[in-house]
């Protein structure tokens, strides 16, 4: 029996194997649709879950709102076209002013513009919501006397009498009191006033829920607004781009949208403006100094006239006076540019918090070497940025600040060495200029000293007098300049409040769970179909046998409840299964028509398959043809028969098989005619014995000369091997299948018991088929010598031909019906 288990899990296993490998040969689309059929309630019942989930999904979570703005970049400056002059400051680029709006540092500046410093929430039992425009109350006037309690939820709940009592957690420790609404309150760690929007009390929205609010620090919140704002480059041609904010708060979504579009409208303002006031301050500053200088000079020239009574020196060397004035003119231009360079070495050598890069460029504004420091100065002016950014969320003792004061210290003195080596060559250039002065000046010793000390008065008057008109220049044009810049940046498209959100899409979610639960259905169809290794047909039997199985017939499944006596044949005559009965009473003439008493033994290969049921329904057909029929329950390990006809089960073949009873006294009557029947007795310690011992052999002598039918209802021999010498005995040996229940394996016990123990009359009869399966119907013949003359599907009966299958279309259809 072991071995025979092995047998049949390895034929299981193999039998699971060639169906899958065959799946897209031999697909069998009528037992497909018949496992839909018996999957329906599976398939259902997936659908219902999944809507089930979509629901609670869609119930608890909260939904996503997103605003937008859309912002075009641009800069003009009428009054800088009109007088041709240079631009105070450089046009930033389209991803330059993305980074921009994407950094923490900007996020921070227009977070300021929102009532976001307190935050409230409403705590549920699942879901938490917070209070942007519609809290119940307000924390004003608030005060933070303890940096621990920010970013901590301090739990209120109403209190009597115009009170409210707070709670929250620090260090570990709970800290709790009661406060007035409307007044002032202190607690150890903030103070403030709670007022309420609704009269004097407070209300909750929710009597089940938790009110808290949160003293928001201002890392906290750049980290979470920062997270759910999205910039990004719209039109590159168009120099557009969109600022996109996603929050569980329509409200929040499209103020923070559009807070960071107006932040950057008036920083681009704020920035170029900035600028332009830190040129017109040096330009301003240079204008007194030289403006004294000039006023000095002129001072000199009246007294030296006076002094030395000279009137006209225009006539005296010309020629020689231009080139002296001319090298003059560069001794002063360099002294100048000298000068701005020890402006611009006394602003490098500060220190990084007062470095002010703006009082640096302007400095260098129509310099000659303006282009060698200008990149060196903008490249600290990088650097400082990204500290100041940095000290946004960090100390200045943090390993990223600290580096970044290594990065501005080399760069100071990049900046600091190259002013030297600049200062060197305009010594070079005034020491050469000098002497070439010096050399005129030898040639003027021929000319009065009177009128050469005029010269040099003068010299120094016109060349003042012509910075400072430059100076006034250009003061007017940059003053103008400034005036006529105006920011052309502007909001195309401001934030609009989210009508619906965007998250979750309930047609998207519903129907994304729906076909999961459709495909989670079909997908246990397509295993059960997969791993389906029952018996469904004739077909079946005949297909994974190896020997020539003898087919009797097929019985309908009953679609009630089988009554306990399980005797159809006398309650419904002329149904399906009794017409069942007679095509297998029918065909057992084709298996041994001799005359004489007749001996019918039934067995199975595992209990359930419808021996009792067979034998029973069998004997009541045969004894409607008039012949006389006894029973026997030879199943003494698990008796029925006396289940089947609803008597005692006191004395049966056992007891008659130990000689305690006579074979008179143990048959019973039937309620029909020509029918009875010996029920299995007491369960008895050695049913084989008691089946193999001559008794038994004497009691069949005895019974046939009384009865035309013995029918035997032996004990399944896949289980036990008590009825295989009453098979081998009778003239009728029936071998009984159960329709998706008997497994394709057992077919090869029907082999064995064939090929080994010569069993060569084996019939089968397949129990149970639901006639309903539109795939199988069951006309079938076989070349056995015999056959059976009843069909029951979707055939017309013999000699009208056979009908049109059904389209597919129509069997899919009455499959679920």
């Amino acid at each position: 029996m072991l071995n025979d288990d092995v047998s049949n899990r390895a034929v299981n296993i193999d039998s699971y194997r060639e169906r899958i490998s065959n799946f897209s040969n031999e697909f069998d689309l009528g037992l497909f649709l018949y496992i839909i059929k018996r999957s329906l309630i599976w398939i259902t019942l997936c659908v219902l879950l999944s809507i089930s989930a979509a629901w609670i999904y869609l119930r608890y979570t909260q939904n996503t709102y997103q605003s937008r703005a859309i912002l075009q970049l641009s800069g003009s400056n009428t009054a800088q076209k009109v007088l041709n002059v240079s631009s105070l400051v450089e046009s930033g680029t389209l991803l330059a002013e993305v980074e921009l709006m994407r950094s923490k540092y900007f996020v921070a500046k227009a977070i300021e513009r929102l009532p976001v410093k307190v935050s409230y929430f409403l705590k549920g039992q699942i879901l938490t919501n917070e209070f942007y425009t519609e809290t119940p109350f307000t924390i004003e006037d608030f005060e933070i006397l303890d940096n621990n309690v920010l970013d901590v939820p301090v739990i209120i709940d109403p209190g009597e009498n115009g009170t409210a009592k707070l709670s929250y957690m620090i260090v570990g420790q709970e800290v709790s009191g009661v406060y007035p609404l409307n007044r002032s309150f202190s607690t150890p760690h903030f103070k403030g006033v709670i007022h309420t929007l609704i009269g004097s009390a407070l209300i909750k929205p929710e009597d089940d829920g938790v009110m808290y609010f949160v003293l928001n620090s201002t890392p906290a919140l750049v980290s979470r607004f920062a997270s759910i704002i999205e910039i990004g480059v719209a039109d590159v041609n168009a120099k557009t781009m969109v600022v996109s904010c996603k929050d569980h708060s329509a409200f929040l979504a499209r103020d923070l949208a559009q807070a960071m579009a107006d932040e950057f409208i008036e920083y681009d303002v704020e920035r170029k403006s900035e600028s332009a006031k830190k040129v017109l301050k040096f330009i301003e500053d240079q204008k007194a100094i030289v403006f004294d200088e000039l006023r000095q000079s002129e001072v000199k020239l009246q007294e030296f006239n006076m002094d030395n009574r000279i009137s006209n020196m225009e006539d005296l060397m010309p020629m020689l006076l231009k080139r002296t004035d001319e090298y003059e003119s560069q001794i002063v231009q360099l002294e100048i540019e000298d000068n701005l360079l020890d402006r611009i070495e006394v602003g490098a050598k500060k220190n990084p918090e007062g470095i002010d890069v703006y009082d640096l460029l302007p400095l260098l504004v129509g310099t000659s070497y303006e282009n060698t420091l200008s990149k060196l100065i903008a490249s600290m002016e990088s650097l400082l940025q990204r500290r100041e950014e940095f000290l946004v969320e960090a100390k200045p003792d943090h390993s990223a600040v600290l580096n970044l004061d290594r990065q501005i210290d080399v760069q100071r003195r990049l900046i600091l060495e190259s002013i030297g080596t600049l200062r060197d060559r305009l010594a070079s250039r005034r020491a050469d200029y000098t002497s070439q002065i010096n050399a005129f000046e030898k040639r003027f010793l021929t000319v009065p000293e009177q009128e050469l000390a005029y010269g040099r008065v003068q010299r120094l008057a016109s060349i003042n007098e012509k910075y400072y008109t430059q100076l006034l220049e250009k003061d007017i044009e940059y003053r103008i300049s400034n005036a006529g810049y105006v920011s052309d940046n502007r909001v195309l498209e401001p934030a609009q409040l989210a009508s619906s959100p965007v998250s979750p899409d309930r047609g998207v979610v519903l129907l994304s769970y729906l076909l999961t639960g459709i495909i989670i259905g079909l997908f246990i169809v397509l295993v059960r179909y997969l791993l389906h290794n029952n018996i469904t047909s004739l077909n079946d039997i005949a297909q994974y046998s190896n020997s020539s199985i003898g087919i009797l017939g097929m019985v309908p499944k009953y679609k009630k409840e089988i009554p306990v006596s399980q005797l159809l044949v006398d309650k419904t005559p002329k149904s399906l299964i009794a017409e069942s009965f007679r095509s297998v009473r029918t065909n057992l003439q084709f298996v041994d028509n001799s005359p004489g008493p007749k001996m019918l033994a039934v067995t199975s290969t595992i209990s359930g398959e419808g021996k009792t049921f067979v034998v029973i329904n069998l004997a009541g057909i045969i004894s409607f043809s008039g012949k006389r029929c006894v029973v026997l329950d030879l199943d003494m390990r698990k008796p029925k028969i006396h289940l089947g006809f609803g008597v005692e089960n006191t004395r049966g073949m056992s007891t008659l098989l130990i000689g305690k009873d006579s074979v008179t006294d143990c048959i019973q009557k039937s309620a029909l005619k020509n029918l009875d029947f010996i029920t299995a007795g007491p369960i008895p310690p050695n049913p084989s014995e008691l089946i193999q011992s001559a008794r038994m052999q004497q009691i069949l002598t005895d019974l046939s000369a009384t009865y035309d039918m013995i029918l035997i209802d032996n004990p399944p021999v896949g289980l036990v091997t008590d009825g295989i010498s009453m098979i081998q005995q009778a003239d009728y040996p029936v071998y009984i299948f159960r329709a998706d229940y008997s497994k394709k394996a057992f077919i090869h016990n029907v082999d064995r018991l064939i090929n080994e123990n010569r069993i060569t009359r084996l019939s089968a009869i397949l129990n149970g088929v639901d006639i309903d399966r539109n795939k199988y119907g069951y006309a079938y013949g076989y070349g056995y010598g015999y056959g059976y003359g009843y069909g029951y599907g979707y055939y017309e009966e013999r000699g009208k031909g056979s009908a049109k299958r059904k389209p597919w279309w129509k069997k899919l259809l009455g499959a679920g019906s």
